[in-house]
C-alpha cells in the first residue's frame, strides 16, 4: 500500500521537462524527442543544376560564381528558403526535376525559348567570352531568383488548394430547367479520357486525381437573378461569388478524405439564354479553393428537345476546366524568366503542364510540406507540455518518429540533386506529423479536458454527495473520542 501511494505521489508530482515529453501508459514511459523537434528550423536550401550545351567557349566556374552573386543580390532580406545555382558542362543530364539544359548558340539578337521539357534554347549575341559568361550567368540567376521570389510572395496561394496526395475532381453537368427547357446530356467519358487523363498522368508523381462525373437535371434557379439585356441576360463580376449554389446543388463528393475540386458546366434556362459573364472572354470563372464554373448556352434549342453535348463541343469547355485546374493546384502560367530579352514558352498542349511548370509546383509543395511538418510537430510538443494529463499513445510516438526520420533525410536528398525524393520525404513528414497531431486520442483530450468532465458529471453526483457527506460528518462526530469520554447525564438532569 505504501509503495502504491509513493508511486501515485511520484506520478502526480512529475512535471513536464521541456527537453522530453513523458507519458505513462500500461506502466511504460513514452518519450517524444522535444529537444530535436525544437531545434528543427524552417531553413531550406534548394539547389538548381544547369548543364551548358554549346560549341562556344564558356567557363562554367565563372558562370556559377557570378550567377550566385546575382541571386544573393536580388534577395531583399534573409530568407528561410534559399535557392542556389550549380553550373556544369553537359555530360549525362538526368531527366529529373531541378536539372536543366541550356543550349547556347550565337545569334544577332539575344533570346530564350523554353521548351516543354527541361531544355531552354538560348540565343547569345555577345562575342566576347567574358560578356558571354556574364549573360549566361544573368539568365541562370533570373530563373532561380524569380522562382524564389514567387515562393516568398506566395503568388496565387489564395486561390490554390493546400497540397494533398489525392484530389477528388468532379465534373458536373447542371441543367437549370429541363421541364421548361431541354433535356441535356454529354459525352463525358470520352472527353474526360482525352482531355483530363494526360494532365492527371503527368501530375501523378506529385498527386493523384480521382475523376468522377455526374448530371443534375433539376438544378433550379441560381441564387442570384441574372440581369436582363437586349440579347439575353448577364452576370456582373460582383454577382459571381454568390452564383455557386452548392447547398442546393447536390455536389457532395463520394470521397470523404480527399479534397474535392468541383467543375460545373452550367446550362441556364432557355428563357435566360444566352447568359453571359460581363467582361469575360471565356464565359467562365474560378471559385477560390473550390472549383470552376463554365456557362454553356445552347442556341436554337427548342422546349422539350433532347440535346447531347458531343465530345468535340466539350473540347472548348475542358480547355477552360484544365486552365482552372492548373490555377487551383497552384501552377504558374507565366515564363520561368522575367522578360529582359525576347522570351517564349512552348505550351504543353498535349498534357496541359510542362516540365518547367511541374518542377516549380513540386518545389512549392515540397517547401510547404517541409514547413508544415516542422510547425505541426512543434505545436504538438507545446500542446503536450501544456496538458499534463494528456496521454501520448504508441501510435503517436511512431508517427512522430516517422515524421522526424523523413525530415532528417530531406537535406541529403536535396544536396544530391534528387528533388523528387526530397518532395516525397517532405510529403511523408507532413502526413505523419498531422496524423499525430490530429489523432483521435489527442483531440478528445484537447477538447474534453478534466475540467469539462467535472462540469458535466458534477450535477449528477452533487445531489447524492451532499447528504452522504453530511451523514459521514454526523457519524464521525457521534463516534469521536470526545463524545465517548463525557459521562452520561440522566434524563431528569437534561430536563432540568
Amino acid at each position: 500500500m505504501a509503495a502504491l501511494r509513493d508511486r501515485i505521489r511520484t506520478l502526480l508530482g512529475r512535471r513536464s521537462d521541456p527537453k522530453t515529453i513523458i507519458s505513462v501508459q500500461n506502466d511504460r514511459r513514452l518519450v517524444l524527442p522535444a529537444t530535436e523537434i525544437s531545434q528543427f528550423a524552417l531553413d531550406q536550401v534548394v539547389p538548381f543544376t544547369f548543364y551548358i550545351d554549346t560549341p562556344m567557349t564558356v567557363t562554367v566556374e565563372n558562370i556559377e560564381r557570378m550567377a550566385q552573386k546575382l541571386i544573393d543580390k536580388q534577395r531583399t532580406h534573409d530568407l528561410r528558403v534559399r535557392y542556389t545555382a550549380q553550373v556544369r558542362h553537359k555530360t549525362e543530364v538526368p531527366d529529373a526535376p531541378g536539372h536543366y539544359t541550356l543550349r547556347l548558340r550565337e545569334a544577332a539578337v539575344g533570346a530564350v525559348d523554353f521548351g516543354v521539357d527541361r531544355v531552354a534554347h538560348v540565343s547569345v549575341s555577345e562575342a566576347d567570352s567574358k560578356k558571354r559568361d556574364a549573360a549566361v550567368a544573368k539568365l541562370v540567376a533570373d530563373i532561380v531568383a524569380k522562382e524564389e521570389r514567387e515562393l516568398r510572395e506566395k503568388k496565387g496561394a489564395r486561390r490554390a488548394l493546400k497540397y494533398a496526395p489525392e484530389y477528388s475532381v468532379t465534373f458536373t453537368l447542371l441543367n437549370e430547367d429541363p421541364v421548361g427547357g431541354a433535356a441535356v446530356s454529354w459525352d463525358i467519358e470520352q472527353a474526360a479520357d482525352i482531355f483530363v487523363r494526360p494532365f492527371a498522368d503527368t501530375l501523378r508523381p506529385l498527386a493523384k486525381l480521382a475523376v468522377s462525373t455526374q448530371i443534375l437535371h433539376h438544378a433550379g434557379p441560381p441564387p442570384v437573378t441574372p440581369l436582363a439585356h437586349d440579347n439575353g441576360t448577364y452576370l456582373t463580376p460582383d454577382m459571381l461569388p454568390h452564383f455557386a449554389n452548392s447547398p442546393w446543388w447536390n455536389l457532395a463528393s463520394t470521397d470523404p478524405i480527399a479534397p474535392t475540386i468541383s467543375f460545373i458546366l452550367y446550362v441556364p434556362a432557355l428563357r435566360s439564354q444566352p447568359l453571359r459573364i460581363e467582361g469575360s472572354s471565356t464565359n467562365a470563372f474560378v471559385v477560390s479553393q473550390w472549383g470552376g464554373i463554365a456557362i454553356a448556352n445552347l442556341p436554337g434549342t427548342e422546349v422539350g428537345a433532347s440535346v447531347v453535348i458531343s465530345r468535340d463541343e466539350l473540347q472548348k469547355y475542358f480547355g477552360i476546366f484544365i486552365a482552372q485546374l492548373r490555377e487551383l493546384v497552384g501552377i504558374r502560367n507565366d515564363t520561368p524568366l522575367i522578360p529582359g530579352t525576347r522570351v517564349s514558352l512552348q505550351r504543353a498542349t498535349a498534357t496541359g503542364i510542362s516540365s518547367w511548370e511541374l518542377d516549380a509546383l513540386m518545389r512549392q509543395w515540397m517547401v510547404a510540406n517541409h514547413q508544415t511538418a516542422i510547425t505541426t510537430l512543434q505545436s504538438l510538443v507545446r500542446l503536450v507540455e501544456s496538458m499534463e494529463n494528456m496521454v501520448v499513445m504508441d501510435e503517436i510516438k511512431v508517427q512522430v518518429d516517422q515524421s522526424l526520420s523523413a525530415l532528417r533525410s530531406i537535406p541529403q536528398a536535396l544536396s544530391s540533386g534528387n528533388q523528387l525524393l526530397a518532395f516525397e520525404l517532405a510529403a511523408n513528414a507532413s502526413y505523419f506529423a498531422e496524423g499525430a497531431f490530429f489523432d483521435p486520442s489527442m483531440v478528445s483530450l484537447l477538447y474534453f479536458p478534466d475540467q469539462h468532465k467535472y462540469a458535466i458529471y458534477l450535477p449528477f453526483f452533487l445531489p447524492v454527495t451532499i447528504p452522504l457527506l453530511a451523514a459521514i460528518k454526523k457519524a464521525i462526530r457521534r463516534d469521536s473520542p470526545q463524545n465517548d469520554s463525557k459521562p452520561d447525564v440522566p434524563d431528569d438532569k437534561k430536563n432540568e
